[in-house]
This record gives structure tokens, C-alpha cells and sequence, in this order.
């Protein structure tokens, strides 16, 4: 048991949250070319309803297999774009099902805020990710007498707070992928790209443990991955879009308990797949993702430490004509705000 409470009290020292729940976005394309279609002159409202399974796994060889999960199942994300800007909020409102079990699996909470802009074929984005109250999925391997519909073992204190963004460039000037992860274009002919990318993030976590000690993890994870994305045209408004990624690179870790610090460095492998079924007419769109996203690495303990975020979204979303107001300050600032190819 003492080894199982001394495993429990290093978790913050063994999670890196916010490797894999940022999404990519795309890149503007002229009106008039012959593979894609551009809306960024419409104003574009859009609702993503996802279903995530987020676990961080870890296997030690003195403990063994380690699941910890959030109590967020549900979560909605509301969407606005308009010319080479997107903006997103997300966040689990407590009245959709599989975000009301609080007393089985304990109170989570969980807020993120997305900033997008698509100058030409660059891929831009900023974020903010807020997330805490944890639970144990695998308590039954903790604790022998626990049975299902018990309370599990939950981290409520646990919370993870990341600021990050990546830069891509899609090398296939023909193909958008804007029109498949922001929908403000649409591709009329079935074309792939090849996206580089590298990606930056800062993740402050911490935790409030039973005997009144806090702990504190500093991490920066810097990666740098490649992805290839293919928009096949089944019919003029329907398309599937299957995508692979990986990457590489290092992890720095900052971890203090009850004023003991300890400084670690990792190299983290990055994967990811996903399949797209979507539809699209000229002011109404809608369609399906499912998309697993990981990270990868052991740590100096030799602990192997994974985060798969499984994730099922149906979106749907309109497109109107934008305010006056709106329209006017952005014809007036094309020089700076900066204008599609």
C-alpha cells in the first residue's frame, strides 16, 4: 500500500495534459480556383457536439497499469469565422448526458478558449485549456473491494492549466484543409497534402494532496510532426476525409513537492488518425469525425506514460451575410488583415 500511496502522490510528475487535444486548422484558397471553393465572405456560426474518452495511462513496474480520466464526456463547442479568422469556446455543461455522475466519478470542470487565423496556405493557432477534477478508471486494480457503481478513486484538486499553438504549412497549394477542420471553404475535386508542423505549449499543473502538501508541475513540450490529410469528392456535396500524423520531440519538466524539486527531460513521440464524413451547401453544413489523438514517452523512472484522447464529434453549422459594420472594417483593412492568394 505504501508503494501505491508513494505512486499516487508523483501523478502530477508523470502527466503532460494538452498534447493532444489541439486541433489543426487550414488555409485559405481563391475564389475562383478549380479545386476549391471559398465562404470567407460569409459570417459562419457552428456547434460541435464531441463525445471524448481522454485517458493518461501509465504502466510502472513497480505499481503496474494506471488509468486516469476526467468526468467530462460530453462537450460543446460553439464556433465563429469569418474571413481568415476563427475563434472557438468549448467547455461540459453539466445538463448533457454522461457530465451529471458527479458522485460516482467525482466533480470535473473543463474550459477552453481557440484562436485561429489562415494567412495563404500558413496554419495558425493560439489556446487556452483549463481542466481538473480527476478519477482513477481502473480503481478495482487499487483497491480489491471496489465494485461497480462505487465511487472511485478521484483526484478532485488535480487541474491542469495550458497555454500553446502550433504553425503549419500545407505543401499541396490545390488542397484545403481549412474546408475540412474549419469549413469555411469546400473542395470540389479529391486532392492530399503533406502538413509540416511544429507545435509549443506551456502546462502548469497542480495538486492539493490529503496531508495538506501541494504540488506543482512546469512543463514545456516543444514537437515538431508531419500529417498527411486526403479530401476524397465523393458526390458535389459529400466528402470523406481520412488523416494520419506523427512527430517528435522534447519535453522539460519542473516538478516541486512540499519544497523538493525535481528537473527531468523527455523525448515524447506524438500519433494521430482520423476519418471525416461530411456535408456541405453554400450556407448549411454538417458532418462526423473520429479521431485519436496520442502522446507517448518513459519517463526517468521508467515508468511508460501515454495520453490517447479518443474523440467523436457531429458538428453542424450556417453561414449568412455578415454585418455592414463587419464587412466594412475588414474591406478597409485588407492591407494589414491580409488577403487569400
Amino acid at each position: 500500500m505504501a508503494k501505491i500511496e508513494s505512486f499516487f502522490m508523483s501523478i502530477p510528475c508523470f502527466i503532460s495534459m494538452g498534447t493532444c487535444l489541439l486541433g489543426v486548422q487550414g488555409h485559405g484558397q481563391v475564389k475562383d480556383s478549380i479545386s476549391v471553393i471559398s465562404y470567407d465572405d460569409k459570417l459562419t456560426f457552428g456547434i460541435d457536439l464531441s463525445t471524448d474518452f481522454d485517458e493518461f495511462m501509465v504502466d510502472s513496474p513497480d505499481v503496474g497499469n494506471f488509468h486516469l480520466v476526467t468526468n467530462n464526456e460530453v462537450k460543446l463547442t460553439l464556433r465563429l469565422n469569418y474571413k481568415i479568422f476563427g475563434v472557438s469556446a468549448g467547455f461540459t455543461p453539466g445538463f448533457l448526458p454522461g457530465n451529471d455522475d458527479d458522485g460516482q466519478r467525482g466533480e470535473s470542470s473543463f474550459q477552453s478558449y481557440q484562436v485561429n487565423v489562415f494567412p495563404g496556405r500558413l496554419v495558425q493557432n493560439v489556446f487556452f485549456r483549463r481542466m481538473k477534477g480527476f478519477y482513477v478508471e481502473n480503481t478495482s486494480d487499487f483497491l480489491p473491494t471496489w465494485n461497480v457503481g462505487g465511487p472511485y478513486l478521484q483526484f478532485p484538486d488535480l487541474k491542469s492549466i495550458t497555454w500553446g499553438g502550433s504553425t503549419g504549412f500545407v505543401l499541396n497549394r490545390d488542397f484545403s484543409l481549412r474546408a475540412l477542420l474549419n469549413r469555411q471553404e469546400w473542395q470540389l475535386e479529391s486532392r492530399g497534402s503533406l502538413v509540416p508542423m511544429i507545435r509549443y505549449e506551456f502546462t502548469k499543473m497542480t495538486n492539493n494532496f490529503e496531508d495538506d502538501t501541494y504540488g506543482k508541475e512546469n512543463i514545456v513540450d516543444l514537437r515538431a510532426g508531419m500529417g498527411y490529410y486526403y479530401n476524397w469528392v465523393v458526390a458535389p456535396k459529400l466528402n470523406i476525409a481520412p488523416s494520419l500524423r506523427a512527430g517528435i520531440g522534447p519535453k522539460f519538466s519542473k516538478y516541486t513537492l512540499a519544497g523538493q524539486v525535481e528537473k527531468n527531460n523527455y523525448l515524447v513521440a506524438e500519433y494521430g488518425a482520423g476519418l471525416q464524413l461530411g456535408y456541405n451547401t453554400d450556407r448549411f453544413y454538417m458532418g462526423i469525425i473520429g479521431e485519436l489523438n496520442g502522446t507517448s514517452y518513459r519517463d526517468s523512472d521508467s515508468n511508460d506514460i501515454s495520453n490517447n484522447l479518443w474523440h467523436a464529434v457531429f458538428y453542424v453549422g450556417y453561414r449568412l451575410e455578415p454585418p455592414k459594420k463587419l464587412k466594412d472594417f475588414f474591406d478597409r483593412n485588407k492591407p494589414v488583415i491580409g488577403k487569400h492568394r
